[in-house]
């Protein structure tokens, strides 16, 4: 299993995604989180605290996404096929408070978290299928919150059991070590790789 207290990031978050993989890439392991025991929780600044079992969040009605994933260390995995429920689906149940301006995304386990503006929180997808599969624990089953694909892959957090609605900004993990709170793809970034699969596609016509 990976430590991330020993992780250090060497690279910036506006380097360019250039290198394309097939594969999904895997940066740590957590031990495997048992399905029966699982639960997600949503509280913090809200009227009303909700928790599901997995069976709960799996029985609402699932959307799919369409979503690259950009990884900050320079690779790109390109139309993976993402199916889950939308996070504003579960913060609505919630009721959020007035006060409420940020989401604290936590994964089982480990303490790992990632902190969006409540509006990218709500645009997120929590995700328990990958490319017609359920994922697996490597790639954060059983739940993982997906972020749109305008975000570094950061962002996102594999084993996700909690989404705590605060009031001020706090660093989660990755956002503390590369010091960009907000984890978004500079449109530069972004329109290179547009380009370079526009020539991809015409090199196979």
């Amino acid at each position: 299993m990976g430590n991330r207290q020993n992780l250090k990031l060497d690279v910036q978050p506006g380097a360019q995604v250039l290198r394309r993989t097939d594969d999904l890439p895997i940066l740590h392991l957590e031990p495997e989180i048992p399905p029966a025991g699982w639960e997600l929780v949503v509280d913090g600044a809200v009227n009303e605290p909700a928790s599901w079992s997995l069976d709960a969040i799996r029985a609402m009605a699932s959307e799919r996404r369409v979503w690259d994933l950009h990884c900050v260390w320079g690779w790109t995995r390109l139309g993976l096929v993402w199916e889950g429920v939308p996070a504003a689906r579960v913060i609505d149940f919630a009721h959020p408070l007035p006060a409420a301006r940020f989401v604290m995304v936590t994964a089982a386990g480990n303490g790992y978290t990632s902190c969006f503006p409540l509006n990218r929180a709500r645009r997120s997808l929590l995700a328990w299928r990958l490319d017609g599969a359920d994922l697996t624990p490597e790639h954060g089953g059983p739940l993982r919150l997906v972020p749109p694909p305008t975000k570094w892959g950061y962002k996102g957090v594999k084993w996700v059991s909690r989404l705590t609605l605060i009031e001020e900004f706090t660093p989660g993990f990755w956002e503390s070590l590369v010091g960009d709170p907000h984890g978004d793809i500079p449109r530069d970034v972004l329109d290179h790789l547009d380009e370079s699969i526009r020539d991809e596609r015409q090199d196979d016509e």
